[in-house]
């Protein structure tokens, strides 16, 4: 079972070949002369596709709303933007509207505040193609030539930067736009419905907190009301906040989980007294070496855009199709209510910034792969990337905090490349429900000061004050409850250095990251070998003896910076090997 309702939209002929593999095929329907192709689940009932019509205008919405919306009241919104540039009131919810003119053949998308849900647009011959499963348009796609742009930002931040993905004839589309397709598919325009702003309101700690706790009620009630929910727990502040806002709901079908990497995980032990505070039936596991078993449905549904070792949802996939309709996460939560820390590098605003990007974003072991991977194509391809972030701050130099210029960096690009295609891991199974993402909490978080947010001062008061049980529950990242975590947390030098003291006198070596598990085992290396080495179109990109080299060294003393490389390096193989 998917939640993925696929859309193609092709001139007449040009018909799609591939679909996921848990998906139907591909049905037609007509809209004027425009083919409109769908692939849907075969087996989940709840419904992620709406279509609306009028007299001209045909509409599908893929996803869902958290707020209750008339979708012909919608429909006559986007067709004001169209034809007479008035505003776009964007609703809330995780979603992405096509539109197309059945008069003229034109087709109109609209994404919505921060491309929750993405699709794609190929250009590579007279006749386009728009769709929202990116390999299946890749696989079929004409000119197949690599953008090292593209590919250089990904292997060294850990998500494409721009408009770009792995081909430079097929390109996504950006946050809070419109973009408009004539009668053969091919771009005529695009335009930002919605910009960025920092006006700091007057409004007092308590009363954005009262505000806060609202929207975050409103939201949630909104979206997953008539649905059986699941909530991921961890022994983080955002998945506690947002347990304790869906508990306070009425009548709401509720299970949760957790998963770590081990029995004795103090992820899984704090998330399960979380759950068992407010009454939430409880499991948690061990996060199994599944990666090569699930290699193609991973594939299918993040597309390659994140490091495919990086998604630990893939795990909970048949339980959560078994328990639940929705999902609720709180991606997110953490960029909003925290400060960036640019204040911690020296120098004038725009030095702090490329500090901040140099370190925060630049991945370790991005070296060997920008050395042995891109640069053959794109010498300096650390230049490129660093013109790349100086130009998108740039933009908004009109917003005064070079934080939340920082903030908006990453809004707009990490979390639209990198972490909502992870998001997409869960809707293998269900749809995500995504709070933290809803415009009224951006909208908020607009009128907050960094320093009221800074070291997550907000969000730890608002636990205190509207969910106090919560708050006496330890803080992973301090050790601590957020009573006591100023004066008791882990984050002490004594206590960190009493820890690593106990750890190797007692040899142990807790497992970290997902890589460890699939590949520091007895068939590791087999696993990796049989996509990375018997894989012509990839070895003509990296040679066999770079790889070797790279895996005696990975084997020999693995670490964070080698594991990154071969989790990006099987990843591009991947990509070679399912469509080049």
């Amino acid at each position: 079972m998917s939640a993925f309702c696929d859309i193609w939209i092709g001139a007449p002929g040009n018909t799609p070949n591939n679909h996921r593999i848990e998906n139907a095929g591909w049905k037609k329907e007509q809209a004027g002369n425009v083919e409109l192709w769908y692939s849907r689940s075969v087996n989940n009932n709840y419904p992620i596709l709406k279509e609306v019509d009028n007299s001209r205008y045909k509409m599908m919405v893929l996803g869902d709303f958290y707020e209750i919306i008339d979708h012909k009241e919608l429909l006559s919104r986007c067709i004001n933007y169209i034809e007479n540039a008035a505003g776009f009131n964007d609703p809330a919810g995780h979603y992405i509207i096509f539109l197309v003119d059945t008069v003229s053949d034109n087709v109109h998308v609209f994404t919505n505040r921060f491309g929750t849900y993405h699709a794609y647009y190929s250009q590579s011959s007279s006749q386009g193609v728009l769709g929202t499963y990116y390999i299946g348009m890749a696989q079929q796609a004409a000119d197949k030539k690599l953008d090292w742009k593209g590919i250089t930002g990904f292997i060294a931040m850990g998500f494409f930067p721009e408009d770009r993905t792995y081909l430079e004839s097929i390109k996504i589309i950006e946050p809070a736009s419109c973009y408009s397709f004539n009668s053969s598919l091919q771009l005529t325009g695009k335009s930002r419905y919605w910009q960025w702003s920092h006006n700091v309101s007057n409004a007092s700690l308590s009363e954005n907190l009262a505000s806060l706790d609202q929207i975050l009620k409103v939201s949630v009630k909104g979206a997953v009301q008539a649905k059986r929910v699941s909530i991921p727990i961890s022994g983080g502040l955002d998945s506690r906040t947002l347990a304790g806002v869906i508990t306070q709901i009425d009548t709401i079908p509720l299970k949760g989980y957790s998963y770590g990497y081990t029995n004795t995980s103090v992820e899984t032990a704090i998330a399960g007294k979380i759950a068992s505070a407010r009454n939430i039936p409880f499991e948690q596991y061990v996060v199994p070496n599944y990666l090569f078993e699930k290699k193609q449905i991973i594939t299918d549904a993040v597309e390659l855009f994140q490091y495919i070792d990086g998604t630990r949802q893939a795990c909970m996939q048949e339980w959560l199709e078994k328990h639940s309709d929705v999902v609720i996460g709180g991606h997110w939560g953490d960029v909003w209510m925290d400060s960036m820390g640019i204040d911690g590098f020296e120098g004038n605003e725009h030095e702090q910034l490329l500090a901040a990007f140099r370190k925060k974003i630049l991945k370790r072991g991005s070296e060997w792969l920008l050395k042995n991977v891109s640069e053959p194509h794109l010498p300096n391809g650390k230049a490129y990337l660093e013109q790349y972030f100086s130009d998108f701050v740039d933009k908004y130099k009109y917003i005064k905090d070079p934080d939340f210029r920082f903030k908006i960096f990453k809004t707009d690009q990490w979390s639209f490349r990198w972490t909502l295609s992870s998001i997409r891991m869960y809707q293998a199974a269900v749809l995500p429900v995504l709070p933290f993402y809803d415009k009224r909490i951006a909208d908020l978080f607009l009128t907050i000061p960094t320093s009221m947010v800074k070291k997550r001062h907000l969000q730890i008061e608002y636990l205190k004050k509207y969910q106090p049980d919560l708050a006496r529950i330890t803080w992973q990242d301090y050790g601590s409850n957020l009573y006591l975590y100023k004066w008791l947390n882990n984050r002490n030098i004594i206590y960190r250095v009493f820890k690593k003291l106990q750890r190797t006198l007692f040899a142990e070596k807790p497992i970290q990251r997902n890589w460890e598990v699939f590949y520091l085992n007895d068939n590791g290396r087999k696993n990796l070998e049989s996509i990375l080495l018997d894989n012509p179109a990839f070895n003509k990109i990296v040679t066999a003896e770079k790889i070797n080299a790279l895996l005696d060294e990975f084997y020999k003393n693995p670490n964070a910076a080698n594991g990154y490389s071969v989790s990006m390096l099987l990843t591009l193989a991947q990509f070679a090997k399912v469509v080049l």
